[in-house]
């Protein structure tokens, strides 16, 4: 379960049952925020079009920004599952 809130201008995500706290900038607040239930080209799609005046947020800088949430979720670290789900 990933809560992902704002507060004193930082963007959070918290992976609650991995215990993980991320602190992300706007454009990986985003991706993470659709990151379940949306296609990677949904999520690069959305992206640019939501920061098409922002010469420096690039299909390119998206897929960078995707592959990080994968490694991370791969790691456990985002969008663990829950161990306890069972109980």
């Amino acid at each position: 379960m990933i809560h992902c809130y704002q507060l004193n201008g930082y963007n959070i995500v918290l992976d609650v049952y991995s215990g993980s706290v991320h602190v992300v900038d706007d454009l990986a607040y985003d991706v993470i925020s659709m990151y379940e239930g949306h296609t990677a080209d949904e999520i690069v799609s959305a992206m640019l079009e939501k920061y098409r005046d922002q010469p420096e947020v690039t299909e390119d800088e998206v897929r960078e920004v995707l592959a990080s949430v994968e490694d991370l979720k791969a790691k456990g670290k985002l969008f663990a599952p829950d161990a306890y789900e069972h109980l």
